[in-house]
């Protein structure tokens, strides 16, 4: 993208976009449903051109739902794909290093500079490229199971992830709509698969049942919050990198939570008007708290056991499971 903006001017789209749902100034578009999904508005258009969408063989994709580890994911893949050079690294936000593929701005930010939507940007991107996207699998680029790129997928513990959700939906939509949304409202959309981006069971279990097809890794956010040293390695090792114990250790440090949150080139936290999340407290910083377990801070007894019997009914049969 930096062939057409610079960060500063990202920035300002991004700002002003929020700005304008803010006020109510962003003309009314409705949320599509594609195939049952609820998408961001505009996204339907998108997800009809991406299935011209010409995947590379040498791409690398990190595709999840949601909040369930992508920044953090990203971030690793990015220094793996860059051979540990963090210096090199840290000359480019991650919007730029790690384009997110079906994102798009309204038409009047767009106007504001001469950029074309992200997906063709990435079309003229060198290769490898690294490309961020949290469709579902059915709704991405049908070359993606032809062309079988390297894909890291990355799930979380459900409640953690309703929670985590729950507050990044408030962040980036200012709307007084959005505002007044309470955690149950969200907790009972989410149950009934009817947040941005559809039901988070029918995203995790596409590519869980994939699992064991050499070009996907399917990895567990609590999983990288144990052994993130192990994570990083076995990230570096599926994306075909010898990388040296040192540069692993180096990579590892890179992309701890408390690191990357202060470090303006790794969190998105960069582009909005409270650079880093600075005086607005934990609940508004994109990445927020990076915690397990956060969810019993938030869930009540009714909502707790009806999230047990939710997960216990969607996965029953999968042996898909998860850490509570």
């Amino acid at each position: 993208m930096d062939k057409y903006v610079t960060l500063e001017q990202y920035q300002g789209m991004f700002r002003k976009t929020r700005s304008m749902m803010a006020q109510a100034n962003l003309p009314s578009r409705p949320k599509p449903v594609v195939d049952g999904i609820v998408l961001p508005p505009g996204t339907d258009q998108t997800v009809n051109d991406l299935k011209k969408f010409e995947v590379r063989e040498d791409d690398v994709w990190i595709v999840t739902f949601p909040k369930a580890g992508t920044t953090w994911t990203q971030e690793i893949m990015s220094c793996v794909m860059h051979d540990g050079n963090l210096e090199e690294v840290n000359k480019r936000h991650t919007v730029f290093r790690v384009p997110f593929l079906e994102y798009g701005f309204p038409e009047p930010v767009l106007r504001m500079t001469n950029m074309p939507p992200i997906y063709k940007i990435v079309a003229e991107m060198p290769s490898p490229r690294v490309i961020k996207s949290h469709l579902p699998g059915q709704l991405l680029p049908p070359q993606m199971w032809t062309k079988k790129p390297k894909i890291v997928y990355v799930m979380r513990n459900p409640k953690d992830l309703v929670v985590s959700f729950f507050y990044f939906t408030r962040m980036v939509d200012p709307s007084p709509q959005k505002q007044a949304q309470t955690f149950g409202d969200f907790f009972d959309q989410a149950l009934e698969g009817k947040t941005l981006w559809g039901p988070w069971w029918e995203h995790y279990l596409l590519f869980w049942r994939k699992r064991h097809e050499p070009n996907i890794l399917v990895l567990r956010f609590e999983d990288m919050k144990r052994d993130l040293r192990g994570i990083v390695e076995q990230i570096s090792q599926f994306l075909g990198k010898s990388l040296s114990a040192k540069t692993l250790d180096a990579i590892t440090e890179h992309c701890t939570f408390a690191n990357m949150k202060k470090n303006p080139m790794a969190n998105p936290d960069t582009l909005f008007e409270n650079q880093g999340g600075q005086g607005t407290g934990d609940k508004t910083s994109f990445m927020r708290k990076g915690k397990v377990g956060d969810w019993r801070s938030h869930f009540t007894v009714a909502q707790n056991e009806a999230m047990d019997a939710h997960i216990k009914e969607k996965l029953h049969g999968t042996g898909l499971n998860f850490d509570f």
